[in-house]
């Protein structure tokens, strides 16, 4: 996906950094609403529209989720050694709402939280099915990709893509932690209750 991301000045550092590939489907916790499911590469895993699909066995090979309601966390583990000061964490990861078939213009509120604590809200505007995915399985004929979203947590504050979103710091976000929990949320708590897609690396862009 085309992609410039823009930090404000006073986050660059030289540091060191880890980085975190997480499969789509090696999430440790799940709630999913219909229309939900999962695909791999080759084929969807289980059936359309079924939760419990969700801790199938071969969900571990899942490159791509959705669901219309609900979340799904993540937990890595925090290699932080007691002699570093983390700077910065970012989460990544390319997004879209989740509608019935495809729908452009499909907005949906999508709450990123580290260790249960909010980090920010972005709204999706659509579930996009124009073109095919640079990735995506041509065996695949619904949505095609999402946009790529950087979430970043400093010292300075919480950024979306370079913007700065709130005075949070990573002190709020429980960091000394031996794990962390990521967790993508469509809640009915916010307007647009659009769903969720998730693109992992053999699908979208």
């Amino acid at each position: 996906y085309d992609y410039k991301l823009e930090m404000p000045k006073e986050t660059f550092h030289n540091f060191k950094s880890y980085e975190i590939q997480i499969p789509v489907g090696q999430y440790t916790g799940v709630y999913a609403e219909p229309t939900c499911g999962l695909a791999s590469e080759e084929k969807i895993i289980g059936i359309y529209d079924e939760p419990r699909c969700f801790f199938d066995v071969e969900r571990i090979n899942a490159k791509m989720l959705w669901f219309a309601q609900g979340y799904v966390e993540y937990t890595v583990s925090n290699y932080i050694r007691d002699n570093q000061v983390l700077e910065s964490i970012e989460i990544e990861a390319e997004l879209s709402s989740e509608a019935p078939n495809t729908n452009d213009n499909w907005p949906s509120d999508i709450t990123v939280s580290l260790n249960g604590h909010e980090v920010t809200t972005w709204t999706s505007p659509g579930d996009f099915g124009n073109k095919h995915g640079k990735y995506t399985p041509t065996w695949w004929i619904s949505n095609q990709y999402g946009i790529l979203k950087v979430f970043s947590i400093s010292n300075t504050g919480v950024y979306l893509d370079g913007e700065k979103k709130s005075s949070q710091t990573l002190d709020d976000f429980e960091i000394e932690k031996e794990q962390w929990t990521i967790r993508f949320e469509v809640s009915p708590k916010h307007p647009n209750v659009g769903g969720l897609t998730i693109y992992g690396n053999e699908f979208g862009n």
